[in-house]
């Protein structure tokens, strides 16, 4: 049992996720910031339980010791198995939420839970931490939506650089002329959903153009049994030269840019690149726009662009700012 700081009678025990807990756990999270991004069990079952990189040990619990009931956690990452190129990245770890019940707060327990987060990381001797960003993340940074930055400077974290979610309607969405006229010119080129024959020459693509974190989420992606047509491809002689990774109302892997919902049903896309070999030729947007015409197709409302510094990019077809993400980090 821990007493928490300035709490007088207020008393919690802290202690290890364990998966009975998890409707409590979300139901923890809805209270504290579920306005701005309601979290669903499956959505906290994909990117924690079934994630490789989770360890119970690194989501803390904390529990009233008056009544056993969930008042509070934390979730702590690191790398368990190689992200493509980039490794282990043994020196890296994440904060990945934290939330403190609205009836807890104001007795340092969100404090307390953060630098028992931390010490699950400096036992793995994990020297730096980023808030948000892990694999299989929530949240590219600090949502401004939950207020929370002031939290983390005060623990800390330096807040510095900005990302995005990008949001437009789909109802009246239509191909700009210059995007038609760059469509027309690439004759060489088709993009298109990938097909099952494309699997191949994708991964050969990312392998050699995308090599970490975008190739490994997308290979984990088909391993788990997601279908190759959820990826806008360019493809041309030369095989795959381009992908948009893609999320739809129907889609089996919640991905960041559906997991808060909206007014609609909602598609997503990300992450995209294209082959340098191909690049200035207007395919980027050319990309985008089929990835907004065949979600459309597919039911979607609206469509999110998640984690990007890129307004001026989207903003051509008409994305706009939704939500702002602030980066944070700290040297244990």
């Amino acid at each position: 049992m821990s007493r928490v700081p300035g709490g007088g009678a207020a008393r919690v025990r802290l202690s290890n996720f364990v998966q009975a807990q998890l409707p409590e756990v979300v139901a923890v999270w809805n209270a504290a910031a579920g306005d701005a991004f309601p979290l669903g069990e499956a959505l906290f079952q994909q990117n924690t339980v079934d994630d490789p990189h989770f360890n119970a040990a690194g989501c803390v619990v904390a529990r009233a010791a008056s009544d056993g009931r969930v008042v509070g956690f934390c979730l702590a990452k690191v790398a368990q198995e190689a992200i493509g190129a980039d490794g282990l990245l043994p020196n890296l770890g994440w904060i990945s939420m934290l939330a403190v019940h609205p009836e807890w707060r104001g007795h340092g327990l969100g404090m307390a839970l953060l630098r028992a987060g931390e010490a699950f990381l400096r036992l793995r001797r994990r020297v730096q931490i980023m808030l948000g960003g892990d694999p299989a993340h929530f949240f590219p940074g600090v949502p401004d939506e939950t207020g929370a930055a002031s939290f983390f400077a005060r623990a800390g974290y330096a807040l510095r650089g900005d990302a995005y979610d990008l949001r437009r309607s789909l109802r009246d969405y239509r191909t700009p002329p210059t995007v038609a006229a760059s469509l027309a010119a690439a004759s060489d080129l088709e993009i298109r959903p990938l097909e099952p024959g494309d699997r191949t020459a994708l991964l050969a693509f990312l392998g050699a153009t995308f090599p970490g974190r975008w190739r490994y989420t997308i290979a984990r992606f088909l391993e788990r049994g997601g279908p190759v047509g959820d990826v806008m491809g360019v493809v041309g002689r030369g095989g795959v030269l381009g992908f948009a990774h893609l999320f739809h109302p129907g889609s089996p892997w919640i991905g960041p840019s559906i997991a808060w919902g909206g007014s609609g049903a909602v598609g997503g896309l990300g992450p995209m690149g294209l082959s340098p070999a191909i690049r200035g030729r207007g395919l980027g947007l050319a990309l985008v726009d089929r990835a907004a015409v065949h979600l459309a197709a597919l039911g979607a409302d609206e469509m999110v662009v998640d984690w990007t510094v890129l307004l001026d990019f989207y903003g051509k077809l008409g994305f706009k700012p939704s939500r702002r993400y602030q980066h944070g980090t700290r040297r244990l």
